[in-house]
């Protein structure tokens, strides 16, 4: 006969542990860089961009034509690439034959990011400096 006690125990060990899991998770949000700048891109200086959910400001640096850097005060940025779109901008069915047209494609992004939240700000290879600076994104 199985004890009351061990299955109880059992029962809360396995709520706890899963409960730790769910807490842990961090937020990932994926934005368009290209249209949080929008006109802005033509214009040099420091443009804020976005608001994070710690109600954070996301800065976006503008030197000639293109993002030089991205800042948010108490949040750590990284540089990132990636093949895949992961910002779109409008819903839509894209076809086979142009996503492989589009392979070698690299979209560079800045990770802002913090305990919490993952925030990714896309951009076109034509917005950004590319140089070997940027690392591979995994999601």
């Amino acid at each position: 006969m199985i004890n009351r006690r061990l299955v109880l125990g059992m029962i809360a060990a396995a709520t706890t542990i899963d409960a730790s899991r769910i807490a842990f998770a961090r937020e990932k949000h994926h934005l368009n860089g290209k249209d949080l700048l929008s006109e802005n891109i033509k214009k040099n200086g420091k443009h804020k961009i976005h608001t994070t959910g710690k109600k954070v400001d996301v800065f976006a640096e503008v030197n000639n034509g293109k993002v030089t850097a991205v800042t948010a005060a108490g949040m750590q940025v990284k540089k990132v690439k990636s093949r895949q779109k992961l910002a779109e901008t409008t819903p839509g069915i894209t076809l086979a034959s142009m996503q492989l047209a589009q392979a070698d494609v690299y979209y560079y992004g800045y990770w802002v990011y913090d305990d919490l939240t993952d925030t990714y700000i896309w951009f076109p290879a034509d917005y950004v400096i590319v140089d070997s600076s940027w690392v591979e994104y995994v999601p």
